[in-house]
């Protein structure tokens, strides 16, 4: 048998196993699995209002919080406009109104205490439901096929999650990961040595599929770049967990030597959206949740433009988030969208950021915090930068540097600056040593704090 047929049988044999280990701990991952990737084969989704409706007519029968918003009647006949009634949730009130918030049906027993990332600071507590964590990693599983993954096809993560690496991990997914040739490295705190180490897994071969933190990800490839470490082209990478700016797509690339996909998801309700090989937009994954992208009013935002995300999960039914307000930002296609894949799904053009990372002009006006960054690419004596708006007109540039500041580069930054935030803006540059990632282990480029 050739060596890349014995390969692909081994990895099935791999990923057969890794079903049976969640069959025999009482998990419907393996049948989630095999159906959701025989739909996505087939380009044949659940109709768009199916999920949706079984979700609100459970959350307005078993939920305190939703009771009466809407009847099933009215909502099987459509769901979509019975979704309008909902009221928008926002993280508040899942803090404050936590038990209203809990399905009153199920088995209590069952339910696992989870987190939000909590990147702004404010990390909100869930329970799910086993039922949706295996539905969520299916959809999971079947999306990184769309980057050349698979089961049982080694995948090297470059994550920042402490929840999820080793020390974190319960036995299952330990023995799990071990069975599917996935390697966890910690990118919490990344050093010399620790991106010496990822660089060195990659080399050692063979092709992985890498799944990265954005932030983490592009550090890694822009210290391969500035030492000249080579790396083998890689199966695919995915980059998650944080926006991802073209300066880091590009260098990522660069450097694995392979095309990086934008993927989008949250501790809430799992992955949303993923671009898939033609990068069209973000395809929101059809098994798992619905997405508006609402303005400040919370009407829809018309085609091409950019709005907050309320996300509805279709699969947690001990506490169902509908009309989630998750704090990020997203713009719609200006137009229908055909993708060439053939997946007829809700779009995103992009997710464009938090919402607390847009900044406030002068005049109220909204200004995206991918503004400020476009602002420090390409500065050879910048090594890292984070973009604070300390109050409307005051704004730190955070600069980890290699060399000193070039005043007119300094006079640039400062000017177009004040073009956006008013010539009243004060602009102040801080030196330090590094930008330490935020507790979920992420480096946010600009935060907004007031």
């Amino acid at each position: 048998m050739p060596a890349a047929e014995r390969r692909s049988a081994q990895a099935r044999l791999r990923g057969g196993a890794y079903l049976l280990l969640h069959r025999a701990t009482g998990s419907k991952l393996g049948s989630y699995y095999r159906e959701f990737l025989r739909q996505d084969r087939e380009r044949s989704y659940p109709p768009p209002g199916e999920l949706l409706a079984r979700t609100l007519v459970h959350a307005v029968t078993t939920v305190p919080h939703y009771r009466g918003v809407a009847s099933p009647r009215a909502i099987e006949a459509d769901p979509f406009a019975a979704l309008a009634k909902f009221p928008l949730l926002d993280r508040e009130t899942v803090r404050t109104s936590h038990r209203q918030l809990l399905s009153e049906a199920g088995d209590r027993g069952t339910w696992i205490e989870n987190t939000s990332g909590g990147s702004t600071g404010e990390p909100v507590r869930l329970l799910q439901d086993p039922d949706h964590l295996a539905w969520t990693v299916a959809a999971r599983e079947v999306y990184s096929t769309w980057a050349g993954g698979g089961l049982g096809e080694p995948e090297l993560y470059i994550w920042g999650s402490e929840k999820d690496l080793e020390g974190g991990a319960s036995l299952r997914n330990r023995v799990g990961n071990g069975l599917l040739r996935r390697r966890l490295l910690n990118a919490f705190q990344l050093t010399d040595e620790t991106i010496e180490a990822i660089l060195a897994r990659l080399r050692q071969g063979p092709p992985n599929l890498v799944i990265a933190y954005a932030q983490a990800g592009y550090e890694v490839a822009r210290y391969a770049a500035r030492r000249e470490i080579e790396v083998p082209p890689q199966r695919g990478a995915i980059a998650t967990a944080g926006t991802l700016y073209d300066f880091m797509r590009d260098q990522l690339e660069e450097t694995f030597g392979c095309r990086v996909l934008n993927r989008y998801g949250s501790r809430e309700t799992g992955d949303m959206a993923g671009e898939c090989e033609h990068r069209t937009g973000l395809h929101v994954l059809p098994w798992n949740c619905h997405v508006e992208v609402l303005d400040a009013e919370g009407a829809p935002v018309g085609p091409g433009e950019e709005g907050e995300i309320a996300v509805t999960g279709f699969t947690n039914r001990a506490m169902p988030l509908v009309r989630y307000l998750i704090g990020d930002r997203a713009r719609l296609p200006e137009r229908e969208v055909e993708c060439p894949c053939g997946r007829r799904t809700q779009m995103l053009a992009e997710v464009t950021g938090r919402s607390v990372d847009t900044f406030l002009g002068a005049d109220g006006q909204m200004v995206d915090g991918e503004y400020f960054t476009h602002l420090m690419y390409f500065r050879p004596w910048l090594r890292q930068f984070q973009v604070v708006q300390r109050a409307p007109a005051e704004v730190v540039y955070r600069v980890a540097c290699e060399a000193e500041i070039p005043p007119a580069d300094r006079e640039e930054i400062v000017a177009k600056t004040r073009t956006v935030l008013g010539e009243a803006c004060t602009v102040e540059f801080e030196q330090v040593e590094t930008i330490e990632p935020s507790a979920s282990g992420k480096l946010r480029y600009t935060i907004r704090a007031f």
